[in-house]
């Protein structure tokens, strides 16, 4: 599988894993319902959940985001994979939208609740990404980061 496939297919299953956390694990109570009507099913499949616990209340509520965030990462790293100048150009511009969404939260520009574990989770898998991206992506591929 090439490098591109790769980035692709784990933006793909990102994208699919951030968006399934809603109807499995979260309450019907999502500023969603207030604009389109909540499914009949939608209780049925979700799955309860200790939330009490850091970690399983981290991945429940902003795990969306930074699975997201993932996503979007991972997909413009494949469509410009050979293109490192437009590649990082495009990374900041995503990233800088999708932190600034965030924070547009904070000061009631953007519906929502502000939460700064989603900005910093979000920030981390960033960071992780581009971290491994650099040390072993470009590595693989003597290129000098």
């Amino acid at each position: 599988m090439s490098h591109r496939t790769a980035y692709f297919t784990l933006a793909f299953v990102s994208l699919l894993c951030g968006a399934a956390i809603y109807p499995l694990f979260r309450g019907p109570h999502l500023l969603i319902w207030n604009i389109v009507p909540k499914p009949g099913f939608w209780e049925l499949l979700r799955i309860p959940v200790n939330t009490g616990n850091a970690l399983v209340s981290v991945l429940v509520y902003s795990g969306p985001d930074f699975l997201w965030v993932l996503s979007g990462i991972c997909f413009l790293r494949g469509l410009w994979f050979n293109d490192r100048k437009t590649q990082s150009v495009y990374l900041a511009l995503f990233y800088l939208i999708a932190a600034g969404y965030n924070i547009g939260q904070y000061f009631s520009f953007i519906p929502g609740i502000f939460d700064l574990t989603d900005l910093l989770t979000m920030s981390g898998v960033a960071l992780a990404e581009g971290t491994i991206f650099t040390f072993f992506v470009r590595k693989k591929h003597n290129e000098k980061p």
